[in-house]
């Protein structure tokens, strides 16, 4: 009887440590939200070879950015990342912003001047 009751303490306390939350990731409900205003590319004309800054302006805790193109490469990680193509094509540049709390918004940059 003993072995059963030590036992059975010990698979309760492996199943609350398992459903309590980390309180680093708790979404409170006054933290600030994530806000993505804008995605915005220093030039509106991209020449093959050339690199271009492109910035995501976004508020909230912890923030990352993930950076997703149709082609060419990106210089660098965070809100602002550089950006070179090697050909002449249409584009799709996509930034992903996630903060601590797992919320995400995803903005794209679109050219549609090949149309």
């Amino acid at each position: 009887m003993r072995k059963t009751i030590t036992i059975l303490c010990l698979v309760t306390i492996v199943i609350l440590a398992a459903c309590s939350k980390n309180k680093e990731t708790q979404d409170p409900g006054n933290s600030p939200s994530l806000k993505f205003s804008s995605l915005v590319a220093a030039d509106t004309v991209i020449k093959v070879n050339d690199i271009t800054s492109i910035t995501a302006n976004a508020t909230g805790d912890g923030l990352t950015f993930t950076w997703t193109a149709s082609y060419g490469t990106f210089i660098g990680s965070g809100s602002t990342v550089q950006w070179t193509v090697c050909h002449q094509d249409k584009f799709n540049i996509t930034c992903l912003v996630t903060d601590k709390y797992n919320h995400s918004e995803t903005k794209s940059i679109v050219d549609r001047s090949h149309d």
